[in-house]
């Protein structure tokens, strides 16, 4: 029985963003339900190519909150986590100081 309720092995690897993380949130924004929400954090869905260390690199949609959207640019490093055997969704697995370091680009004015 403990395969049923154990916990799921979660693995971490780093993934490159593939679509700006600003337009995703902009996009999601604009409707109407936003208007006035008081909810929880809207979640937003990015695509990313994960990497992982021990198997083949792979294309999937991140879960990621509304406020570290604006770090998510295109060609941005990130590290993610999913669970062994599922790799649809991934979960953004990374706190914002990290990714500044990693990707000095951000914070460059163009």
């Amino acid at each position: 029985m403990n395969f049923l309720f154990g916990k799921k092995e979660e693995i971490q690897a780093m993934a490159e963003v593939l679509e700006n993380g600003r337009d995703v949130m902009n996009r999601e924004m604009a409707k109407p339900k936003y208007n006035s929400y008081k909810g929880a954090e809207p979640m937003l869905e990015v695509k990313v190519r994960v990497q992982p260390k021990d198997d083949a690199p792979f294309e999937s949609v991140m879960q990621v909150g509304m406020t570290k959207s604006f770090l998510l640019l295109q060609g941005v490093m990130v590290q993610v986590k999913y669970q062994k055997g599922k790799n649809q969704k991934v979960e953004l697995d990374d706190d914002n100081q990290s990714i500044l370091d990693r990707n000095a680009k951000i914070l460059k004015k163009e």
